[in-house]
């Protein structure tokens, strides 16, 4: 059997390994050890660690990578990495899995990627050569250049990786993993859901999920608080989802707090995806407002930079932070006939709901002796 060493930071890539680890779990081929670190193991963050836990799988690890006192800064993020390399280094040397499975854009998927890579163990990437419009991104990139095995999301990003000198034969298509996890979910009665969040199931809402951007850190307050005061004005009743443990996070959450607006520290994914569902729009700055909202044929309001250059579907409004302009597209997205049309009677660009399942196969037939290990440029 080939065992894959996996890690989750974050509760944002647990949603889309779980269907892959699942996969794993029913092959007679594969086997997995999980990695657990990042905000899974924070309060503030809902210690979504037993979530994980709940749903079954084995965690073969965890450490705490962030600082202890975090002064909510890109050199957070940098420390974080250093740590994860040298515990992660730790672990790979111990246990001496066949391949890593490394996710999609941050520092632990990095760290595990440049262990691997270091180790002469194959590096499988999930996500790879998507664009985004933070720092998401060149850590996304390095990823593919310590990796060996690509899984791209889309068409685009396939030729992409073609172009960064990767070999196409090793260059797979499969979609987004997360998209069959939407696929698996259960529906939850609407009115069991407005008693647990505070919503009026029989009334719009609006889900709210707004990132920091790190290369635009010092405008983290103004460019929230512009989001917070469009949803206020509009008087639309919301659901304020926190943001993830990037630098600047901590200043969103003052801000919401000052504005008056309660925060839900984490939501199980079942439940994410019956709320995204019944929602008039989701609104902020989330990759998942152009991957998991088309697929559910919601409209997104994307703000500001974070997921430039991503491919979008018609259900997607991009706007700016100016405050105005977050309003009108709002507007829209509830209430334009024609844009609702159209945003229905689409799917999405990212996959069909069984990525999972040809990732699990690529992974089985795959012979890892007949991968060079040695990075090289194809042109």
């Amino acid at each position: 059997m080939k065992k894959i060493f996996i890690v989750s930071e974050r509760r944002a890539d647990y949603a889309k390994l779980k269907p892959i680890m699942d996969g794993i779990k029913r092959s007679r081929h594969l086997d997995y050890m999980l990695l657990v670190t990042g905000s899974h193991l924070l309060k503030k963050y809902g210690i979504t660690i037993k979530e994980i836990q709940r749903d079954g799988y084995r965690i073969a690890a965890r450490f705490d990578m962030y600082p202890r006192r975090r002064a909510d800064t890109g050199a957070d993020m940098s420390y974080s990495i250093g740590k994860a390399i040298m515990r992660i280094t730790r672990l790979i040397t111990r246990s001496k899995p066949d391949m890593i499975l490394s996710g999609f854009d941050t520092g632990a998927d990095l760290a595990a990627a440049i262990a691997g890579a270091h180790m002469n163990i194959p590096v499988a990437h999930l996500e790879a050569g998507d664009v985004t419009g933070t720092i998401d991104e060149p850590i996304r990139h390095s990823i593919s250049k310590f990796a060996h095995i690509h899984f791209a999301t889309n068409r685009m990003a396939a030729e992409r990786l073609v172009k960064m000198g990767e070999a196409r034969k090793r260059i797979f298509t499969v979609g987004n993993p997360s998209l069959d996890a939407i696929r698996q979910v259960r529906r939850i009665p609407p009115k069991d859901l407005g008693a647990e969040f505070g919503l009026d199931m029989s009334k719009p809402y609006l889900m709210l999920l707004q990132h920091s951007v790190l290369s635009e850190l010092d405008q983290t307050v103004v460019n929230i608080e512009s989001t917070l005061e469009a949803v206020r004005e509009l008087g639309v009743q919301t659901l304020v989802i926190r943001s993830n443990a990037d630098a600047g996070s901590n200043r969103i959450i003052r801000a919401m707090k000052k504005a008056g607006m309660r925060q839900v520290e984490s939501v199980r994914f079942e439940k994410y995806v019956n709320l995204l569902s019944g929602a008039a729009a989701l609104v902020g700055n989330s990759s998942s407002g152009l991957m998991e909202a088309p697929f559910l044929r919601v409209p997104s309001v994307n703000i500001g930079t974070r997921q430039h250059r991503r491919p979008r579907a018609a259900s997607v409004i991009d706007v700016g932070y100016d405050r105005a302009a977050i309003k009108r597209a709002i507007k829209k997205a509830m209430t334009d006939k024609r844009f609702l049309a159209k945003a229905r009677r689409q799917r999405g660009l990212y996959g069909d709901g069984n990525s999972a399942g040809r990732i699990i196969r690529i992974l089985e037939r795959i012979d890892l002796a007949k991968i060079p290990i040695q990075k090289t440029l194809t042109y």
